[in-house]
């Protein structure tokens, strides 16, 4: 009988990610959400192409990373989407949004070597 594969919990992405160098980090970004200043402790989380957030800036990494986002639904002035045990927004509006391209991805690596 075949084993079944083990669904990925919150945790062990989380485990993951917070192993990222900043360099992968980087690499791995495909959205950064800038959110509206309202005195909180972070005002950009980088987020990559599945939705998870890979990074909070300038602090709370080790409280957002891994968390799953809807990015895709996000707008400028607009609250996004978030998975907290069902769907939830974050509380702040956003400020502005950069979608990193494929050709921005493959220019960086091409400056690095």
């Amino acid at each position: 009988m075949a084993k079944r594969k083990q669904r990925k919990t919150y945790e062990d992405i989380k485990e993951c990610i917070l192993q990222l160098t900043p360099l992968e980090i980087k690499l791995d970004t495909k959205y950064i959400i800038y959110f509206e200043d309202h005195g909180q402790d972070f005002l950009e989380w980088h987020i990559n192409k599945e939705g998870y957030v890979l990074d909070s800036k300038p602090l709370q990494r080790n409280i957002w990373a891994g968390k799953f986002t809807i990015p895709e639904t996000a707008e400028i002035g607009g609250k996004l989407a978030i998975w907290l045990d069902g769907e939830s927004y974050v509380t702040y509006p956003i400020k502005d949004i950069k979608i990193i391209r494929d050709s921005q991805r493959h220019k960086q690596t091409e400056s690095k070597k």
